[in-house]
């Protein structure tokens, strides 16, 4: 889908994704609403997909270590 990648600016490939791909998404805008999706092509979406699936994993290890007390 031509348009403009919200992140580097290039003009070609670009798709729309949901607001958990857009870092100053609220965590209720966090979902497929139109109004909050962002427009990325597949360079910076992979990049973006890497980051918020480091941050869910370093979330999720933090919270089992509070769980288990270590």
């Amino acid at each position: 889908m031509p348009g403009e990648c919200n992140s580097c600016g290039k003009n070609f490939g670009v798709r729309a994704y949901n607001g958990g791909m857009n870092a100053n998404a609220s965590a209720n805008d966090r979902s497929f609403r139109v109004n909050s999706k962002i427009s990325l092509c597949f360079d910076c979406y992979e990049r973006r997909l890497i980051e918020v699936q480091t941050k869910y994993w370093k979330d999720h290890l933090a919270e089992e270590k509070l769980r288990s007390g270590a």
